[in-house]
């Protein structure tokens, strides 16, 4: 449990009005979201979830993990162990090729840090079997390193790796009799690189409070309880502009600077960021933090959408404390208890069911592989059986609900390329109109991801269209089918 008290958001000079609009807003909007805590002088003014998700859970951080591995550095550099200027190959004699490409030898730490590398894009993809090798031995163009930023995944994973070789732990290992001190959860755990390093490119798994305590510390320059536990020259650096994105950058509100792995925000603050949502908005001049937890991938617009409701929030609070509104806070709590992820819009039930409930349908070749399907339509949810290059496969989806289930082929794991893994899924159906069946499966394990489908039956006939937003996972669950009934 963390170190953090829970108040009234109004003994904060917060309105509780104000959180309730943000959340309206995110329904309105129809983000899938999964948690939220806001923070102000290092007290909760409030939180939620959208179940399945509550404060228990751990919860995929994404690129947030690349602010972890900052705070590792910094720590290495506090030992004196590193220092800035340290190259990245002079940790790695063992995968420096025997004619090198100068600017890989020339990169630093700072370099990487700072997301200014030699190489023109991330060095491995799905297919590599050892992700900091890659970093060495790239093939595509290189330039002079640390002359602007680019971000690069890979740079996290060298880091990461240093940190590991040199300590000869795994980097939450390290980093715990740290973030043990603000109640960081202990079985805190990263997503393993196929040579098995930890994957904080990517792959920390933990708690949104535990997401909120490590915000506070780096706020408050690593101090916590009046006890300095990070170097706060350190803190300040690593939280500060170091580099500028205006270039590169692809999301309106990341043009403001980049300091250590972590962004800089537009009105002075900083930000821990991570895909499909997962967000640390850290404010000092307002000493104010929001965390947000979620899977909007292949929603472009939702970053956005979230930092601008979050400058909102911010602009309506006080310096100084409210007056206490029970009125106003039962009906943020109310809002706060009926959280859910949005659901396929459409109706529960359709007079077309009966004909084509049971029915098979052999489909044309297509992209996805899939031979033949039919959709089973009940009282309460629908069952998609289907065969596809891998078997016979079921896919169920709730009718005003989402159902709990496991996805029927396996993924990655904890440990990137090994596919051991039927990741927990929930799935909601609705039928825009009576031919047309829409379905949305969630993908709610260590790796975050979704699946959607529509079914139109016309005489006899079935088309179809799939998509996913996923990564590297739901490959085969994307294109158009057609078919007949059999």
């Amino acid at each position: 449990m963390s170190n953090l008290d829970l108040t009234t958001p109004e003994s904060l000079g917060i309105p509780s009005g104000a959180i309730t609009e943000f959340l309206n807003g995110i329904t309105e909007k129809r983000l899938c979201m999964h948690s939220f805590l806001l923070l102000r002088h290092g007290k909760i003014a409030a939180e939620g979830y959208w179940p399945p998700f509550n404060k228990d859970r751990k919860h995929r951080m994404y690129s947030i993990s690349k602010s972890f591995t900052a705070i590792a550095i910094g720590m290495m550099l506090d030992e004196g162990k590193i220092s800035l200027d340290s190259t990245a190959a002079e940790f790695f004699p063992e995968y420096i090729p025997a004619n090198p490409y100068p600017y890989v030898l020339e990169s630093t730490v700072r370099d990487l840090l700072m997301m200014a590398t030699q190489n023109e894009r991330n060095s491995y993809d799905w297919e590599s079997t050892d992700y900091t090798e890659t970093f060495f031995n790239h093939s595509a163009p290189k330039h002079k390193p640390g002359q602007f930023f680019h971000y690069d995944t890979a740079a996290t994973t060298v880091l990461c790796a240093i940190v590991e070789k040199l300590s000869g732990k795994t980097i939450i290992e390290y980093m715990m009799p740290v973030l043990a001190q603000t109640g960081f959860s202990k079985d805190a755990y990263c997503i393993q690189t196929p040579e098995g390093r930890s994957w904080t490119g990517s792959g920390i798994m933990c708690t949104p409070r535990d997401l909120a305590c490590f915000a506070q510390l780096c706020m408050n320059g690593g101090e916590w309880d009046g006890k300095q536990l990070l170097n706060r020259d350190y803190v300040t650096e690593a939280t500060s502009w170091q580099i500028d994105t205006s270039v590169s950058a692809d999301h309106m509100e990341m043009r403001y600077g980049y300091g250590y792995q972590i962004w800089r925000l537009r009105k002075g603050g900083f930000a821990f960021c991570g895909m499909g949502s997962q967000y640390a908005f850290c404010m000092p001049q307002h000493g104010t933090i929001l965390i947000l937890t979620g899977d909007t991938q292949g929603t472009g617009a939702a970053g956005d959408i979230l930092f601008n409701m979050y400058y909102n929030l911010v602009d309506k609070m006080s310096p100084t404390p409210l007056p206490e509104d029970s009125a106003v806070q039962n009906k943020l709590a109310e809002c706060i208890s009926k959280l859910s992820i949005p659901r396929p819009l459409g109706k529960a039930e359709t007079a077309l069911a009966k004909e084509i409930s049971g029915k098979k349908f052999t489909l044309e070749e297509n992209e996805a592989g899939m031979k033949w399907l039919q959709l089973h339509v009940g009282a309460d949810k629908c069952r998609l059986q289907y065969e596809n290059t891998s078997g016979q496969h079921e896919l169920t989806f709730g009718m005003n609900k989402y159902e709990p289930q496991l996805f029927p082929e396996k993924y990655n794991g904890r440990r990137m390329s090994v596919r051991d893994t039927h990741y927990q899924c929930i799935g909601a159906g609705a039928w825009p109109e009576d031919k047309a069946f829409l379905g949305t499966i969630y993908s709610v394990d260590d790796h975050l991801g979704s699946m959607k489908i529509q079914l139109t039956f016309t005489d006899n006939e079935v088309t179809g269209y799939m998509t996913k937003a996923a990564e590297d996972f739901f490959h085969d669950y994307h294109g158009f089918l057609a078919g007949k009934q059999n």
